[in-house]
């Protein structure tokens, strides 16, 4: 079904249709106005995969020039798509089909979209159709939100209510999506607070130890250019082209920070958390990071005269794997490593001097790729243990070989050289 009543709230289960007449659109679009195009895509609701949606099908068209496009007007028109110049969609040009426009009936079934070339429309109509296609959790809970509003809207002149009740939602979702677009990109910064800059705040000051700036013409949360602090460069700079490694999400504030390095300079979650805490220490934040570190401890003990070795099962991944989690600020690898014991297991042990053992590998996720190292420490324990069950489902002490089929491929490989080291 393509179609709705103007002013109509009505959703239906996504369609494998929408997408065919979409691909059509596209096509038909691009005979007329191909010279002028810069990009078309299927945007809104029902580009979004296995969501229910009202159906009238969303195209997104950038464009360097509205007026380049208005020289079009008659053979959109000729082909069905209806210039809408009192719209409410803010600065773009909108066309409209169906038997509505066309005066023969009242359904609405397409919406045209024609924005600016790199414009924050473009952007967010894009954003935030890859940003739910790629977290389907995110996407139902958009989907639940919608089918909630539909219930209570009023079926002929519903469209307004609809629309508020989805504001709140949207806006917080396009923001996560533009911050998470750029994790592993190159961007061009420019640095309004350079190292050394003083920004006096209503109760305090702040003297900027690293650049911090901005990405032109890329508004954030709070309505200002998308901030971006710079590591890496130890010298104050006006301007600087970076790769993004991270991103400081703001728990209680409107906007989040991404945080970029010079290409092949390396800063995990902790070292970003110690170098832009001289700001985010008046906020509460978590750090998403492409590079990631933790630390942790093997640990085995001897039972009958046979060594065993400490298995966790994991609640997050359903997977076994020695104690360990991510370091964090101001906190050392063997800080680290004893911490997360505790919290895990309940054991308070004394490191083993001389062992040290570090697994690297790539991994990807709904961000990208990102790299993670594991740091591991040794310790022996032949106590009780306090398991923290909102981390660990359960724990085994398995024999050598045992141990090594049942730990991840990197942790094997450590309990052989544990093996080795305690000969």
């Amino acid at each position: 079904m393509i179609g709705l009543k103007r002013g109509a709230v009505m959703l239906c289960d996504h369609q494998k249709e929408w997408e065919t007449e979409a691909e059509k659109t596209i096509i038909r679009l691009k005979n007329i106005l191909g010279p002028v195009i810069r990009d078309i895509q299927h945007v809104g609701s029902t580009a979004i995969k296995n969501i229910k949606a009202k159906p009238i099908i969303d195209i997104g068209i950038a464009v360097n020039s509205f007026d380049a496009v208005l020289e079009y007007q008659e053979q959109l028109k000729d082909a069905g798509f209806y210039y809408r110049p009192n719209s409410d969609l803010g600065e773009q040009l909108l066309f409209a089909s169906g038997s509505l426009y066309e005066r023969t009936g009242d359904l609405q079934t397409h919406f045209i979209h024609i924005v600016k070339t790199g414009s924050m429309d473009w952007i967010n109509y894009i954003n935030f159709r890859d940003y739910l296609n790629q977290n389907p959790d995110i996407a139902k809970q958009y989907e639940d939100l919608k089918v909630s509003l539909a219930e209570k809207a009023p079926e002929d002149r519903g469209r307004e209510k609809y629309l508020k009740g989805k504001h709140d939602f949207i806006v917080y979702t396009l923001r996560k999506a533009l911050v998470k677009s750029y994790l592993g990109k190159t961007v061009d910064i420019k640095i309004d607070r350079p190292i050394g800059y003083v920004h006096q705040k209503e109760k305090y000051s702040l003297t900027y130890p690293i650049n911090y700036g901005y990405i032109q013409g890329v508004l954030g949360g709070d309505g200002e250019e998308l901030d971006v602090y710079l590591l890496g460069v130890d010298k104050p700079v006006s301007e600087y082209k970076a790769k993004i490694i991270g991103i400081v999400h703001r728990e209680n504030d409107v906007e989040d920070k991404l945080i970029a390095a010079p290409e092949n300079i390396i800063f995990n979650q902790a070292q970003i958390a110690e170098a832009i805490h001289f700001q985010e220490q008046y906020y509460k934040t978590y750090i998403e990071a492409v590079y990631q570190k933790s630390c942790g401890v093997v640990v085995f003990r001897t039972l009958n005269g046979k060594r065993e070795y400490l298995c966790l099962l994991q609640n997050l991944s359903g997977t076994y794997s020695v104690p360990k989690g991510h370091i964090e600020a101001f906190e050392t690898e063997e800080d680290c490593a004893l911490r997360e014991l505790f919290e895990e297991t309940g054991i308070k042990a004394e490191l083993i001097d001389g062992f040290k053992a570090e697994i690297s590998y790539s991994f990807r996720t709904r961000s990208g790729e990102k790299h993670k190292t594991v740091v591991l420490f040794l310790a022996e324990y032949n106590g009780e243990l306090d398991i923290d069950h909102n981390e660990i489902i359960n724990y085994q002490w398995l024999e050598t070989e045992k141990a090594k089929q049942t730990l991840p491929k990197g942790c094997s490989k450590v309990i052989d050289d544990v093996e080795k080291f305690l000969k």
